[in-house]
């Protein structure tokens, strides 16, 4: 990886920004989750309210129909808010598991055949492990991969989609868990560990399979390898980066939600971005 731009600021006063994902037409939505807000960015720079759920929304992810599905933390929503393609309605996709409600869902990625990973985590730490990893399927069913978690955070799918990859923030580590020929998910397995507390936030693949993941408290994008192991970072303005996302009409353009400086910067890097299963690249 090489950064062909200095990292720049693209667009400020942003309370508490989060949650950076692209349209199939180049609009950037994020999050300002102390206003309950979506932000719509248009590439000429244009930004708007596109929808306010009213709780805390913080993690999105576009589904390959359009509809961008919401990661909300809020007292009322707790899991997954999907919002229509035309941006004027939404429902609440899943709040509960088995009967109880979920913690506050956090982030969250689509695989190829629309099956949703999404991190629970609100409420839990260190000191409280009672967070959530769960896949919903197309059909409704609701799985739990996991438990027990101090904090889960960032969701990532590698290319093949033989490993889903999650931050587990007040550990100070990055989790991967396989996922089998027969579709079954294998047990945690700790690929990396984070260097500074509290640690790892939103996180996204390069094409090259290197991982980008916002060091929350670390002012910087730590990047590592394949094997687990720090290869390279991108400082950042302030000390509070949460979440990273590739754009662009190449998709080299990695944006950083950061929340100490409440801003958006974006970097140019000579290495696109994975393709999301998002509706982008069909």
């Amino acid at each position: 990886m090489r950064m062909e731009s200095e990292v720049e600021l693209l667009v400020g006063g942003i309370s508490a920004a989060e949650g950076p994902a692209f349209d199939r037409d180049g609009n950037l939505f994020f999050v300002d989750w102390l206003a309950s807000s979506i932000v719509k960015l248009t590439p000429d720079g244009e930004k708007s309210e596109y929808f306010n759920t009213g709780g805390i929304p913080a993690g999105l992810a576009f589904h390959p129909d359009g509809s961008l599905w919401v990661a909300d933390e809020g007292e009322h929503i707790h899991g997954i808010l999907r919002i229509s393609a035309d941006g004027t309605s939404s429902e609440i996709v899943v709040n509960e598991y088995e009967g109880r409600p979920l913690n506050g869902a956090n982030d969250l990625v689509f695989d190829r055949n629309s099956v949703l990973y999404f991190s629970d985590p609100w409420g839990s730490n260190a000191e409280n492990p009672i967070g959530g990893f769960y896949r919903l399927f197309p059909d409704g069913r609701l799985e739990q991969l996991d438990s027990g978690l101090a904090f889960p955070n960032g969701v990532a799918l590698d290319a093949g989609e033989s490993v889903v990859f999650l931050a587990e923030t007040y550990r100070n580590r990055i989790l991967r868990y396989p996922i089998n020929s027969n579709g079954t998910v294998g047990p945690r397995e700790v690929w990396a560990e984070v260097a500074s507390p509290p640690g790892a936030d939103g996180m996204a693949f390069d094409v090259n399979g290197l991982l980008y993941v916002a060091h929350f408290s670390g002012g910087v994008v730590d990047i590592f390898g394949s094997d687990g192991s720090l290869v390279d970072q991108i400082t950042v303005p302030g000390s509070k980066p949460t979440n990273v996302a590739f754009g662009g009409p190449d998709n080299k353009t990695l944006v950083i939600t950061e929340v100490e400086t409440q801003s958006l910067y974006r970097v140019r890097l000579d290495v696109a971005g994975q393709r999301l299963n998002d509706g982008r690249f069909t």
